[in-house]
């Protein structure tokens, strides 16, 4: 049977290639981390991607967008319970949002990141499909967004104010409500190990370049390995958050 893996994201899902002038273009499926993955992972698994620039986990906006989304626009959350629906059967959903959410205009700390990160899971975890349709729950992976760090600053620091600090506590967060909800968690900024750590090595500062692509797509092919390794359901407990 073919597992189907639904990627759920914000432009560094979408393959967002970023540029310091003129307009962006999207890596070809071959360099996106989503493509990579597939190719790492086989005929098995079928890669359903679903990321959008911009994307927030709440919000249907953010100042400064240059285009306006219609519908459930920049926000996952009112987006996600019919995405989900347009894809079902699942195996396993990652989540890998957060970058957006630092933005400067939105005043979230990532306290609140975190907590709306929570309200994704949720969705997943209670969403009412099985009076309906006989698919079981998918497997759910949580992913803390690479580091926003000094290029970026340099580059957009005022979009951007205090995004440093609340991407280095995100990881932290977004692991303890891994525990917390019984998901599974993975740290992107731990692929990304080239200097400077754990921030993406596009010009912009924001994006993934086609190395950081390559090493992400690794990394989620092992974590999904490990995660075969475990009973259903069975959350992971950190040593650290054991103790």
């Amino acid at each position: 049977m073919i597992r189907r893996l639904l990627c759920f994201g914000d432009s560094n899902t979408y393959g967002w290639q970023g540029t310091l002038s003129g307009p962006a273009i999207r890596y070809p499926r071959s360099v996106r981390w989503t493509g990579r993955l597939a190719a790492l992972l086989g005929s098995d698994w079928e890669i359903i991607e679903e990321g959008l620039g911009g994307r927030t986990i709440r919000d249907h906006f953010t100042v400064g967008s240059r285009t306006s989304v219609p519908g459930a626009g920049l926000s996952a959350k009112d987006y996600l319970p019919a995405c989900l629906l347009s894809h079902l059967p699942l195996d396993t959903v990652i989540i890998m949002l957060g970058s957006n959410d630092m933005k400067s205009a939105l005043e979230r700390s990532a306290a609140s990141i975190a907590e709306g990160m929570g309200e994704l899971v949720d969705i997943i975890q209670t969403f009412p499909w099985e009076p309906l349709l006989d698919y079981p729950r998918p497997r759910i992976l949580i992913v803390s967004p690479p580091l926003i760090g000094a290029r970026k600053m340099e580059l957009a620091g005022e979009r951007y104010v205090n995004a440093p600090e609340k991407s280095r506590a995100l990881a932290g967060l977004y692991q303890r409500l891994a525990v917390k909800k019984g998901v599974f968690f993975l740290d992107a900024a731990e692929a990304l190990i080239d200097s400077p750590h754990g921030e993406a090595h596009g010009v912009d500062g924001m994006h993934l370049n086609d190395v950081d692509h390559a090493r992400l797509a690794r990394a989620f092919f092992e974590k999904l390995r490990a995660m075969d390794e475990h009973r259903p359901h069975t959350p992971e407990i950190p040593h650290s958050l054991a103790d």
